[in-house]
């Protein structure tokens, strides 16, 4: 069955390389530094390979983990549709540890089309990884892959607009 058209697939093709654009993965880091030292998550979408805007997600109470509820990841993606993007994949901050997916990280992703972003914010330099979800014969695990930070032209930024879904 084919993904519905909000529903992304950056890595739809081996060897495809994901964009980050800058203006993004400014706002990205400037939210997820001010959430330390909890773990900070946002969904990041845009349109093929190219993520051009982001939806932060409220920050946990829990250092060491981050989760939302069914209706805020729905408003979430609600707030993409609505901005006739993909969604393309999400971003969360390990606060107190390198950006390597955690067991915890590996159990909870459902979404191997999409890509997961971890960004490390232990050292005093931020340090970004982005993984594709593979699977081989004996097991599924993160990949990293590479990424490229672009200054694409881009008006998502501004349409997706700032505002974070609620927790109920």
């Amino acid at each position: 069955m084919k993904n519905p058209a909000w529903l992304g697939e950056p890595f739809a093709i081996k060897d495809n390389k994901i964009f980050l654009t800058k203006k993004v993965a400014k706002r990205l880091l400037a939210e997820a530094q001010e959430a330390f030292p909890y773990e900070y998550s946002a969904l990041l979408a845009g349109r093929e390979a190219t993520i051009t805007a982001c939806v932060p997600m409220p920050v946990s109470p829990d250092k060491h983990v981050f989760a939302w509820d069914g209706k805020t990841f729905l408003q979430a993606l609600q707030h993409i549709r609505k901005h006739n993007l993909q969604w393309l994949g999400v971003l969360h901050t390990h606060p107190h540890t390198p950006p390597i997916p955690s067991a915890r990280d590996i159990a909870g992703w459902h979404y191997p089309t999409l890509s997961y972003w971890i960004v490390g914010l232990a050292s005093a330099q931020p340090e970004w990884c982005v993984y594709q979800w593979g699977r081989d014969e004996n097991n599924a695990s993160f990949e990293a892959r590479d990424y490229i930070l672009t200054e694409a032209a881009c008006d998502d930024e501004d349409a997706i607009g700032s505002s974070a879904p609620k927790n109920s």
